[in-house]
């Protein structure tokens, strides 16, 4: 077991980063199926988004088809746009519990102990209290 001057098994530290590489990118897939819907308009017009932000269902109420052309186009961009918001929110609150149950993992893996420590301390800061 080759440890540096800090007790950090740099072996352990490499390889726990692969680890949490691996499930990175099984999230981001995971995240690519995801789908965000909204609807604008009193529900005149309802967007469906996936997680690479592509439109992947549109709908327009039959009633909103005796408008003028500009307000169904408005409509449209207004109905993306919100689905883009909600998926991001998606994608963000994902990411965040991601990297809080990965980061919070590795603190205790194998005896790395905590992260904010093995940083500073890899770093050549003090170790936080």
């Amino acid at each position: 077991m080759t440890q540096n001057a800090g007790g950090f098994n740099l072996g352990e530290i490499i390889k726990q980063a692969q680890i949490l590489q691996q499930s990175f990118e099984a999230n981001k897939q995971k995240l690519k199926q995801e789908t965000a819907t909204a609807s604008v308009g009193g529900n005149m017009v309802t967007a469906t988004v996936d997680g690479e932000k592509q439109l992947k269902d549109i709908k327009i109420s039959p009633e909103l088809l005796s408008e003028d052309v500009s307000t169904i186009e408005d409509l449209i961009v207004s109905a993306v746009n919100a689905a883009n918001v909600e998926i991001d929110k998606k994608i963000n609150a994902n990411m965040a519990a991601f990297a809080g149950n990965a980061l919070g993992g590795l603190g205790g893996a194998n005896g790395l102990g905590d992260m904010a420590d093995m940083l500073s301390n890899l770093l050549g800061g003090a170790p936080k209290k």
